[in-house]
Parts: structure tokens; sequence; C-alpha cells
């Protein structure tokens, strides 16, 4: 592994790896790398319940409801002649007994009528509002988070430009409306040893030819020209394929329809790096109306150029 100069580090971002406890609670992998996240924290509920897809919240909520009712009437079941103005004494008038007042319908013909059915019905209702309140509370703060239709190419490109070996990737924004003053910025996390044997993961920023742009609307080409001053000068393919890294992109802009900070990111790990490719060109015109469009399937086409050297060190 070729050395990197140490004054492009980040003191604050290097991660000692042996230094991790042997327990772990849970894993997560890093986005297309081989990098995981091991955490020893415990179970955010209020995190997971809002990040949890809609189908998923929807049967979370009918579960919760159902238990509910399942666990009161079959307390308004065990009592002594506790509820008046049923049809019947089966289990299943009880249950919807349950079902009226945790929803604090109260049609009127079916009542409390002893002391231990008003407590029943007092604690149910304590619980009804407060159930209200939490899921409304929680569908409010998962239809309020700003998300993002950002997409990223599946693969990123190494090949000249303008006479320089370039790392390029493509970006595009799959809504109909525009991303104000979007950002990017192209960050290489890269496992490195130092002299002392210490294992750490270091975090390198990569200079762009243009990391802003004043309105995201159709596609955006980013480059990162391979120059002696990037971290990845003087690799090749085969020796970059042997480093354990990943490119993470991450962009970010202000939506112009809900005037609020959207963002997006994508990892790259050295099976998504092309080398001695370009993108496909994804703008197609309608020859009888004029009218040009772009092909947003196409974002992650390539196509291979003649073969010359893999060696990024080379340029004229």
């Amino acid at each position: 592994m070729r050395q990197i100069s140490k004054d492009k580090e980040h003191d604050n971002t290097a991660s000692t790896e042996n230094s991790m406890s042997s327990k772990k609670v849970s894993s997560r992998p890093l986005n297309r790398s081989s990098v995981e996240v091991s955490s020893q924290g415990g179970l955010d509920i209020y995190h997971s319940v809002v990040s949890m897809g809609w189908l998923a919240y929807l049967s979370l909520f009918a579960c919760a409801f159902l238990v509910v009712n399942v666990v009161f009437g079959f307390l308004y079941y065990i009592g002594d002649s506790a509820i008046g103005g049923l049809q019947n004494n089966s289990y299943q008038e009880y249950f919807f007994f349950s079902v009226q007042t945790l929803a604090t319908i109260g049609y009127g013909s079916k009542f409390p009528q002893t002391l231990y059915a008003d407590i029943l019905v007092t604690l149910e209702a304590m619980m009804g509002l407060l159930g209200l309140g939490m899921f409304t509370g929680i569908a409010f703060a998962r239809l309020s988070i700003p998300r993002s239709r950002i997409i990223f190419s599946k693969v990123a490109v190494i090949a000249p430009f303008e006479g320089v070996p370039t790392l390029m990737f493509r970006v595009s924004n799959e809504r109909n409306n525009r991303v104000i003053g979007a950002e990017v910025e192209l960050t290489l996390f890269l496992r490195t040893t130092t002299i002392e044997g210490q294992v750490l993961r270091r975090i390198f920023d990569l200079p762009l030819i243009r990391n802003r742009t004043p309105m995201l609307s159709l596609t955006w080409l980013v480059f990162h020209p391979i120059v002696p001053d990037s971290p990845l000068f003087g690799h090749t393919a085969d020796s970059l394929a042997e480093l354990d890294f990943a490119l993470v992109a991450t962009i970010k802009g202000l939506d112009e329809t809900i005037s609020q900070t959207v963002h997006a990111n994508q990892a790259y790990s050295s099976n998504d790096i092309k080398w001695n490719y370009r993108f496909k060109d994804m703008f197609t015109e309608n020859l009888q109306t004029g009218k040009a469009m772009i092909d947003l399937n196409q974002i992650s086409e390539v196509v291979s150029l003649v073969p010359e050297t893999s060696d990024v060190s080379r340029h004229d």
C-alpha cells in the first residue's frame, strides 16, 4: 500500500478498530461497502417507529389496538356483571364494548354498572387518549420529514477528462422540481496501519472540480481529478481493489417545493468503480416534436473506452 501524506488526515475522524468492545449488541453494514458498524446502545423505539415503512407502522398500530382491546375485553369478561345492556354473556360482547370505550365512541346501549367496571373504563379511556395522541404525533412526525428523490449512479468511472485521469459519478433529481444550492462532497474512508501497528480508518476529503450548482433539475456529472495531491494518485485498478476503502458521496440542498433541506448519499466500493469507461448519454430528442428528454433509467449506464493504461499516475 502506498503511504499517504499525514497532512491530508482528519485527526478527529480516525477510529481505532482494535479498541472496540467484544460485546456487539447490533451491527449494520455501511452501504455498499465491507465496513460494519457495531452498536452497544439500547433500542431506540421512537427512531425505529419513525423510520419504519408505512405498512409496518399501520400494522403496528392495528396490532397495538387489538391487543389492548383483547386485554380489556378479558378484564371486563371476568368481572361479575360488570357491563349492562349486553345481548348475551359472550366474550365478543365485552370485546366490542372495550373497542367503543377505547375509541370514546359510546353508543349508549352498553354501559358499566359496577365500580370494578368504572375503574377499568377510566383506565382504558386514559390509555385511548394517550395512544391517540402518541400515534397521531408520530404520524405527523413521519409526514413532516423531508425526503429527497435524489439518485446517484450505482457505479463510478475513472477515465481521462481534459487529459487528466478523473473519477466521475452522476447524480440527478427524480422529482419534477429543482433543488436550490445543491452541494456535493466526496469522501474516502480508508483503512490504514500506523508505524506503531495501530489499525485506523482515516477519512480524506476529495476535492472536486465543482462541488456546488445553483440548482439541480437535470443531471450532474461530478469530477474528482486524480492529481498528485489526490489519495488515489498512483493506484491501479488492481492495487485499488486490494484496499479496504469506501467512497461516500453526499449531497444536500433546498427543495424549492417544500422549502426544506433534503439530502442523500451513496457509497462506492472497489467493485463499483469502472476503469476506462464513460457514462452513456442520457439525453434523447424526439424527432417529431423536437423536445429533449432525460431517461433516468440510464443514469448508471456506461460505455467502454479504448483500453489504455489503468495507472492513474500517468497522464499527459
